[in-house]
């Protein structure tokens, strides 16, 4: 199996994680808010990264309810002290779900991760829903990035789409995401885009440096990109004239139809 393609353990992928949380939640919350999370539900939530999506539903599902959070390495998720939140390791490419048992799973930026296992997560994911349960799955589609310009960003975009792939990560995933949920005997899938506006110097561009830095030495390595090409695209991140659409994150939910 490829190992996770960031360090788990570095300061950068700390800040990452934050930042990525910072820019998603509010889309999260809007797809969670329009399923009609709350009171009582019993939740469980896949890849939960630094835990401010489980958090969150651990406080809106109130002490009725309960969220379940799994991670590989839930190191961040078990500092959350919600007192409805329980917190397990599992490698989600091998390990079962329970079947039958939740009123929302969901997942966010996993799937691209893992995106050789991804189907068979997915089937996990819809069959561990109780009748009438809601499957909520978000994950990012980069075809954009090797359009935009200059040419050293679409070019910086272009070596690491290969280069992940090579690694078993599909930037490309979101737009296959409908279809692929399609398969899954749920109701009829529901999807919505969302696209950042990127502006050097805010928030998505100094998400974008933090990723630039942790995969910088391997990409190099790999030869698909050159460090002149991914310096001039990190420099441009500096520049607040600077603006690009280099990502979008499509989100995708469906009901499990009731007993």
């Amino acid at each position: 199996m490829k190992p996770y393609m960031f360090d788990e353990a570095s300061a950068l992928e700390y800040q990452r994680l934050d930042l990525m949380s910072k820019i998603l939640d509010p889309w999260t919350r809007k797809y969670l808010s329009g399923i009609g999370v709350g009171e009582g539900w019993r939740c469980l939530e896949l890849g939960g990264g630094n835990g401010s999506v489980a958090e969150w539903l651990s406080a809106t599902v109130g002490p009725s309810g309960s969220v379940t959070a799994i991670d590989i390495n839930p190191v961040l998720l078990e500092l959350i002290p919600a007192q409805n939140l329980a917190v397990e390791r599992r490698d989600l490419r091998t390990d079962e779900l329970p079947v039958n048992a939740y009123d929302l799973v969901s997942c966010r930026a996993l799937l691209h991760q893992i995106s050789y296992h991804a189907p068979a997560v997915l089937a996990r994911m819809a069959g561990a829903l109780k009748p009438g349960g809601w499957l909520l799955v978000q994950e990012p589609d980069f075809h954009l990035a090797p359009t935009t310009e200059p040419e050293v960003w679409a070019s910086t975009w272009k070596g690491l789409i290969e280069w992940d792939h090579d690694n078993g990560v599909d930037w490309l995933i979101g737009r296959k995401l409908p279809g692929m949920v399609g398969t899954l005997g749920l109701e009829q899938p529901r999807a919505k885009t969302d696209v950042q506006n990127i502006r050097g110097r805010d928030r998505g561009a100094l998400y974008f440096q933090l990723f630039f830095d942790e995969v910088r030495d391997r990409v190099l390595d790999s030869g698909r990109l050159e460090a002149a090409t991914l310096d001039a695209a990190s420099s441009l991140l500096e520049d607040p004239n600077y603006w690009t659409q280099c990502w979008m994150m499509t989100a995708v939910w469906a009901r499990k139809p009731p007993a």
